[in-house]
Formats: C-alpha cells, sequence, structure tokens
C-alpha cells in the first residue's frame, strides 16, 4: 500500500494561457517541430519525432464499463475500451537544423491505431470496504439487584471497525471542477509549475476517484497528450487525469523532465513536484489514495520507470511507454506493479531500450522468464509477486503514445488490487 504522505495546502490558481500541442523528439537526438493549436483543439495526439495528421480521431465513443464504485462490496470492470484509434502519419522525422526542415516530408501516414484493446479481465479490485462492521455499544445499564443494589454504568460504547484508507481528506469538500483545458498552477519551493487537470464532470467530492498520472517527452509539453492519455474518458468517469508540464517555460515547446535529457534535476526540482500535486489533488479532490497511478512517455517513461524505483510507494502502478532505464535500482524493497509498451518501429529510442526495461524489472521483482499472454499484444510474466506485476507490450507503431497502448494501460491499472 502506499504510505500516506503528510498533505499540506499548496498555492494554486488558474493560469489562463494559450494551449499549444507539438508533435516533437523527445530525446535530445533531435529538436523539436512546433504545431499552434488554439484552446479549442484537441491538443493533437502527435510525440517524439513523428507529426500527426489531426490528432484523434474517435470510432468508438466512450467506454462501456469502468470501475463502479461501491462502500460495501467489490467493484467490478465490465471492460469497454474506446476503440476510437489515433491517426499517425508515418512520414519521416521531422527535425530542425538551423531552422530547416530536413527529415522526410510525410508521405500520409495510415491510420495504425483503431484497435480495440480488449485486454485484461474484469478489475476484481474495486473500491474497499469502508470498514468493520460498527459495534452496536455496550450494555446501558446493569442488572438491578433484588435488594435495590446500584445499577450499572453501562458498557463503553464500540467505536466501529478500523478505519479505511481509500477516502483522501479532500471527499466531503466544496468541489471547484477545472477547465481541463486551462494550465493549473502550483507553487514548488518558491517555483510555479503548471498542469492540467480532468475532473470528471459528474464528480461530486463525495465518491473516491482514481487518480492518473500522464507525463510527456522531451521537448514536449502536457498539451499534446491530452487526446493520447485519455483516461477520465476512458474510465466512463471513474478517474481523474492529472497532465504535468516539466521543466521549461510554459507552455512552451521545451519542457523536459531534467536537464541535458540523461543528466536528470529530477531529485531536485521533478520528484517534489510530482510529490506536492499528489498531495494537493488528494486535498482538494475526492481521491482513493491507493488508487494513485502514472504512466509517461519517452522521457517521461524514463522518469517513470526512475520514479517505480526512488518512490514506488507513490503509486499502484506505473506504465512507461517508449522510454528507457533504470540501469539499477538501490532500493530492494520497490516492486512496482508496471506495464512496459514499446513500438516495433520506434527509431527514437529502440527496441532494446524496452526490452532491457523489461529484463530489468522482471528480474527485480523476481519474475521468471516464462510468461503468458494478455492485453492486447502482452505478455505478463509468471512467478511474479501477486501485487507485482510485469507486462510487456509491443505493437507496429513507432515513437509516440499509441491507442492501443494507452488502452492497455486503462486495463492494466483498473485491474490492479488495492489492500
Amino acid at each position: 500500500m502506499r504510505k500516506r504522505r503528510p498533505h499540506f495546502p499548496f498555492a494554486h490558481s488558474v493560469a489562463a494561457l494559450p494551449l499549444v500541442a507539438l508533435s516533437v523528439t523527445c530525446l535530445g537526438a533531435c529538436s523539436s517541430t512546433t504545431t499552434s493549436r488554439s484552446e479549442s483543439e484537441t491538443g493533437g495526439g502527435g510525440s517524439g519525432a513523428m507529426g500527426t495528421t489531426g490528432g484523434t480521431v474517435e470510432t468508438g465513443g466512450s467506454t462501456t464499463g469502468g470501475i463502479a464504485t461501491n462502500t460495501g462490496g467489490v467493484a467490478t470492470n465490465t471492460g469497454g475500451i474506446s476503440t476510437g484509434g489515433i491517426v499517425t502519419n508515418t512520414g519521416g522525422i521531422a527535425t530542425e537544423t538551423g531552422g530547416t526542415a530536413v527529415g522526410g516530408a510525410p508521405t500520409g501516414g495510415t491510420a495504425t491505431g483503431g484497435i480495440s484493446p480488449t485486454g485484461g479481465s474484469s478489475a476484481t479490485g474495486g473500491m474497499g470496504e469502508t470498514g468493520g462492521d460498527v459495534g452496536a455499544g455496550g450494555a446501558t445499564g446493569g442488572v438491578v439487584g433484588d435488594t435495590g443494589g446500584s445499577s450499572g454504568t453501562g458498557g463503553e460504547e464500540a467505536t466501529g471497525g478500523a478505519a479505511t484508507t481509500d477516502r483522501s481528506p479532500g471527499c466531503g469538500t466544496a468541489l471547484d471542477r477545472p477547465n481541463p483545458r486551462e494550465q493549473q498552477t502550483i507553487d514548488v519551493d518558491g517555483e510555479t509549475r503548471y498542469y492540467l487537470l480532468d475532473v470528471p464532470a459528474g464528480a461530486d467530492n463525495e465518491t473516491p476517484l482514481m487518480l492518473i498520472f500522464g507525463l510527456h517527452g522531451y521537448d514536449m509539453n502536457n498539451v499534446s497528450l491530452i487526446d493520447s492519455y485519455n483516461f477520465t474518458q476512458r474510465s466512463n468517469g471513474q478517474a481523474i487525469t492529472v497532465l504535468p508540464q516539466g521543466e521549461g517555460p510554459p507552455p512552451g515547446d521545451t519542457s523536459h523532465w531534467g536537464d541535458n535529457v540523461l543528466k536528470s534535476t529530477w531529485t531536485n526540482a521533478s520528484y517534489p513536484f510530482i510529490e506536492a500535486l499528489i498531495a494537493d489533488i488528494e486535498d482538494r479532490f475526492c481521491v482513493d489514495p491507493r488508487r494513485v497511478f502514472i504512466a509517461g512517455f519517452s522521457m517521461g517513461g524514463m522518469f517513470t520507470n526512475s520514479i517505480a524505483c526512488d518512490h514506488s510507494d507513490w503509486f499502484r502502478g506505473f506504465a512507461p511507454i517508449e522510454g528507457a532505464g533504470p540501469n539499477s535500482c538501490a532500493n530492494a524493497d520497490a516492486q512496482p506493479a508496471i506495464m512496459i509498451h514499446h513500438g516495433t518501429t520506434d527509431d527514437i529510442l529502440g527496441m532494446e531500450s524496452g526490452e532491457a526495461t523489461r529484463d530489468f524489472w522482471v528480474s527485480h521483482n523476481g519474475c521468471t522468464q516464462t510468461s503468458t499472454s494478455s492485453f492486447t499484444g502482452c505478455e505478463t510474466y509468471d512467478g511474479c509477486p501477486d501485487a507485482s506485476p510485469v507486462v510487456f507490450c509491443v505493437g507496429n507503431w513507432g515513437h509516440w503514445v499509441h491507442e492501443t497502448a494507452a488502452g492497455n494501460i486503462w486495463s492494466f491499472f483498473s485491474g490492479l488490487e488495492v489492500e
């Protein structure tokens, strides 16, 4: 179970900034191409060096299921993943050299999305019970003896079962639902940081919701992945999605999760930001602290892997996409539940990066080398601890967040049991 952090107020406000989406590389090997978008646009599904032809094309509407919240029993997920694919452009990698695009021109990519992830069994670990049976209290009076003895003073009143941990401090507070396409701000150690927050329209701050983080890649921004992750819609309103903006001037196209790509400042700047965001959102919204998750693309995937080692108790599940690392993990107690996605045509971080991540976590979590097919295009490794599965997924896509990956991740997160 994730350890509870101390909750304390953070300064947060809404910054009415234009949303600028971009499709860029996520590592220092190539620089970015910026596509300006208005606030009403979807932000595009593009990422890395691959351009997009218009963002996400939804062909199946919203999910048919989600997680039914139940304060006394077990909620099941009936499946239902959005079937809309992401139309991706398979053209060349657009890089900038002195302002002139030298990459291959897009050749009119075909729609590579559209796969309806059906993976995973329905979630069997919905909301936990709200506590033990409430005792009816002790006897309210002693037996009066025949000779006029004094009456009893009554038993001690029972206080009920053990307190549960499925409700954050924000449960029961007034709900202030932000515009999901307006940058929000939070002060962290004297620095203003930015994020997007998608709270379901039906949220009431009484029913605990899942909280899912989605991290962007290098030289990107949080707007560019709004429609790629889309966890609030995928969950049928059972999850809050938060898209943090990395370091760098918002909402620009040079944001990252550490200086000089691999020479990371995660410890100094990014770790406190993520921790502060979790605490602040849990203080203002009704969240189940046991059901907080994180996914990250490219450099955000590297950061996700690092958090899985250094702060595995912050999140119930982790999902790096087209990422890399970690190369080591000094925290022997870290055994994260993790789902890794990597595309066979990723020419920014090749398949060997994803395979190395898989091999690391299979070994670190104590799994065997055998596996069982699961989700869509995935293998779940055998012998892992029940609470710490390792899942590796491969598909025919490049360096972006594919619809199949996003659908698998929702199925994985929603199916993880909690204590």
